[in-house]
C-alpha cells in the first residue's frame, strides 16, 4: 500500500515537472518572439506663471504582447539648446498588463534663467522585461529622446484689451492741456506690464501738434487696470476736425523667471472742443458808452467806449468790430451811421477799453416823414469776434447800449 502510494506521488510530481517545463517552453518561445511596445513621450507646459512654469512629462506604452511587461529605473532628463539641464527626475514605473495601453505621468516645477529657450529636449531611460517565475528573465533598455519647441510660448501672447481716449482741460496761451486714459484688460494668467508709453498727437492734415507721456505699470492677471498720462498740444490743435492719437510703448510679459517685451502699438482719434467749451467764464461782459461832439462842417461825432471784462488768464484779441447807430422815434428805427472799429487786444483778468469815432452826417440827422425833429434816443449796437491769436475759432458777442440824444428836446 505504502509502495502504491510512493509511486502515485512520484507519478504526480513528474507530470507537474513535465507540465512546468512544457509551459515554460511555449512562454520561453512566446518571449522569444516578443513585441517591442509601442512608446509616446510627450512634453507640455501645463501651466505657466511670471516665477516658474510647470512642465508635464507622458510616457505611454502600448503593450502588443499577451503577457505583461514591467518598466524600471525610469530616468527624465530635461536639457535646454544650451545644454543647461533645467528637469531631472525619477518617474515611477510600473507593470503594463498584455494587450492594454498604460501611461506614466510626471511633473516637475522649471525655471529659465533670463530668456527662453528655443527648444527642449527630454532624455529617457530605463528598462523594460518579462517577469517569468518571479524572476526577470529578459530586459531590454529603455533610452530614447524628445524635442519640443517652445516658439508657441511667446506666440500666444497677443495685445491684450486696451481702450486709449484723450480729454481736453485747461487752455492757456501756449497750448491746451490733454489727458491721455489707458484702459487694459489682461486675460492671461501671468502678469504682464506696459512700459514706455508715449502717445504721438496730430491732425487729420498730418501736422504733429503734441505728445501725451503715460507713466507704465504692471498688470496682474486676470485684471483690469487704467492708465493715466498728461500732455500738451498746440492752440492750432483746436482747428482741425479730428486728432489721431497713436500709442507706442513696450508690451512686456513675465514667463517663468524671464520677462519678454514686445512692440505696443494704439490708434485712437478724437473730436477737438469748440474754444468755448475750454472757457471757465466767457468774456462776454461788456458795456457801451459815447460821448458827442458837434460841428457845423463835421456834424456830429460819436465817440464809442466799449469796455469787456476778461475773468480768464489768457490774452484775447477782438476783430471785425462793427457798430451800427440807429436813430429811433417811437416805434421807428432807422439807421444814421455805420462804421468799424480798430482790433484790439483783450488783456487776462482785466478790464479793457476799446474806443473809436462815429461820424454822424448831417444830412442823417434831418428828420424823415413821420420823424419827430429830435428823436427819442439813439440805439448803438456793436458786434464783434473773440479769438486767441493762432487760432481760427472765435466767439461772436454783440452789446447793444441806448444813448439820450445830445439835443435835447
Amino acid at each position: 500500500m505504502k509502495a502504491t502510494m510512493k509511486k502515485i506521488i512520484i507519478l504526480v510530481l513528474v507530470s507537474a515537472t513535465i507540465l512546468n517545463i512544457v509551459a515554460g517552453s511555449f512562454i520561453f518561445l512566446d518571449i522569444q518572439t516578443m513585441n517591442i511596445p509601442d512608446t509616446t513621450l510627450r512634453l507640455e507646459l501645463v501651466n505657466l506663471s511670471a516665477d516658474e512654469a510647470v512642465l508635464q512629462t507622458n510616457l505611454s506604452i502600448n503593450n502588443h504582447n499577451s503577457f505583461p511587461i514591467l518598466l524600471q529605473n525610469l530616468t527624465v532628463i530635461t536639457v535646454t539648446d544650451t545644454g543647461q539641464t533645467i528637469n531631472r527626475l525619477v518617474m515611477e514605473g510600473g507593470e503594463v498588463k498584455g494587450n492594454t495601453n498604460q501611461t506614466f505621468i510626471t511633473t516637475a516645477v522649471i525655471k529659465f534663467n533670463g530668456t527662453i529657450p528655443d527648444e527642449l529636449t527630454s532624455r529617457i531611460t530605463g528598462t523594460f522585461g518579462v517577469q517569468f517565475l518571479g524572476i526577470i528573465k529578459k530586459t531590454f533598455p529603455i533610452n530614447f529622446s524628445i524635442i519640443a519647441s517652445l516658439h508657441n510660448i511667446i506666440n500666444q501672447f497677443t495685445l491684450p484689451q486696451i481702450q486709449l481716449s484723450g480729454n481736453f482741460s485747461e487752455i492757456t496761451q501756449e497750448g491746451v492741456n490733454l489727458t491721455g486714459t489707458l484702459i487694459i484688460t489682461n486675460p492671461y494668467t501671468i502678469d504682464i506690464a506696459m512700459e514706455n508709453l508715449s502717445a504721438a498727437v496730430e491732425t487729420d492734415t498730418g501736422i504733429p501738434v503734441g505728445t501725451i507721456t503715460i507713466e507704465g505699470k504692471a498688470i496682474p492677471a486676470k485684471t483690469t487696470q487704467q492708465l493715466i498720462g498728461n500732455g500738451r498740444i498746440l492752440l492750432k490743435a483746436l482747428d482741425a476736425k479730428i486728432l489721431h492719437m497713436t500709442l507706442h510703448g513696450d508690451f512686456t510679459v513675465f514667463i517663468a523667471g524671464i520677462r519678454k517685451s514686445m512692440n505696443l502699438s494704439v490708434e485712437a482719434d478724437i473730436v477737438p472742443p469748440r474754444i468755448e467749451q475750454l472757457l471757465s467764464d466767457m468774456p462776454t461782459e461788456a458795456s457801451l458808452t459815447g460821448k458827442y461832439r458837434f460841428t457845423l462842417l463835421g456834424g456830429l461825432h460819436d465817440q464809442i467806449t466799449f469796455e469787456i471784462n476778461n475773468p480768464n488768464k489768457l490774452t484775447f484779441l477782438a476783430t471785425d468790430i462793427t457798430v451800427k447807430i440807429n436813430r429811433i422815434d417811437r416805434n421807428k428805427t432807422r439807421l444814421i451811421s455805420n462804421g468799424t472799429l480798430a482790433d484790439g487786444t483783450i488783456t487776462p483778468q482785466n478790464i479793457t477799453r476799446l474806443q473809436g469815432d462815429m461820424p454822424i452826417p448831417l444830412s442823417q440827422l434831418w428828420p424823415r416823414l413821420g420823424e419827430r425833429f429830435i428823436p427819442d434816443r439813439l440805439q448803438v449796437i456793436l458786434r464783434a469776434n473773440i479769438t486767441i491769436q493762432g487760432l481760427n475759432q472765435t466767439i461772436w458777442i454783440g452789446v447793444i447800449g441806448y444813448q439820450d440824444f445830445p439835443f435835447h428836446q
